[in-house]
C-alpha cells in the first residue's frame, strides 16, 4: 500500500510539474500487438487443429487473452510420461516487444515465447479453471525445425529445456492481467524514469458459453 501510495504522489507531482509523464496500458515495453481478422482466424486453426484441449473445471475469473500477462501452475510432460517441468510459470501472451519482455522480468519463472503452443493452450482459460492439453510437436520449440533430430531442445524456462515434442500439459490458470507502466522526465531520446507498475485485470474478453474450445480470445 505504501509504495502504491508513493507512486500516485510521484505522478501526481509530475504532471503538475509539466513533464512528459505516461502511466497506463500499451507502454513500452508492454505495447500490445494488433490480432486482425485473418490473424484471429490463422491462430483459432491452430489451436483446432494441432491442440487437443479439455477443460477440467471451468474458471470464473478474468480470461487468458491476447495481450495479457498469464501466470499458471502447469505440469508439462513427454508423451510416455516423462516428467518435464511442475510448478508455477508466467509469460507474455501478444506484445510487440517480445524479447524486450523476456530480458526484463524477473518475476519468477518465464516461459519462452518459443512454446507458443503451451501459451495458446492456455488461452481461453478463465482464472480459477483447469485444463489438460496436448501440443503438437510443430508448436513446441518454434526456433527448431521441424526436420531436426530427435535430441534437438529449446529453453522451456531459466535452466529447464524441452525437447521438441509432442507435450502434455495440465494448467490451473492464477493470473491473466494487463501490465502496466509508468514512464517520465524525457531527456536526451530516453526516459529518465521507467518502470513496471502494476498489473490490472480486465473483465473482458468474457467467455463465450457458445463458442468452440478452440475459439481464440
Amino acid at each position: 500500500m505504501m509504495l502504491k501510495r508513493i507512486l500516485i504522489i510521484l505522478v501526481l507531482v509530475l504532471t503538475q510539474a509539466g513533464c512528459d509523464t505516461k502511466y497506463g496500458e500499451d507502454l513500452s515495453p508492454f505495447v500490445r500487438g494488433k490480432l486482425d481478422a485473418q490473424g484471429q482466424l490463422d491462430v483459432q486453426r491452430q489451436k483446432r487443429e494441432l491442440l487437443q484441449i479439455e477443460d477440467i473445471k471451468v474458471g470464473t475469473g478474468p480470461v487468458a487473452a491476447w495481450g495479457r500477462r498469464l501466470s499458471a501452475d502447469l505440469t508439462v510432460r513427454y508423451t510416455d510420461g516423462t516428467l518435464v517441468y511442475q510448478g508455477l510459470i508466467y509469460t507474455y501472451v501478444g506484445f510487440v516487444d517480445i524479447t524486450g519482455i523476456e530480458n526484463d522480468i524477473r518475476i519468477g519463472p518465464f516461459l519462452t515465447g518459443i512454446n507458443g503452443g503451451i501459451q495458446l493452450g492456455l488461452n481461453g482459460m478463465a482464472v480459477g479453471g483447469q485444463r489438460r492439453f496436448t501440443v503438437d510437436r510443430s508448436l513446441v520449440c518454434l526456433n527448431i525445425k521441424m526436420d531436426a533430430g530427435p535430441n534437438a531442445t529449446c529453453g522451456l524456462i531459466e535452466r529447464i529445456k524441452v525437447r521438441k515434442e509432442k507435450l502434455i500439459v495440465e494448467a490451473a490458470l492464477i493470473e491473466s492481467c494487463i501490465p502496466l507502466s509508468f514512464r517520465a522526465i524525457y531527456m536526451n531520446g530516453e526516459y529518465l524514469l521507467h518502470f513496471r507498475a502494476g498489473c490490472r485485470n480486465s473483465d473482458l474478453p468474457r467467455l463465450a458459453p457458445s463458442a468452440p474450445i478452440w475459439h481464440v480470445y
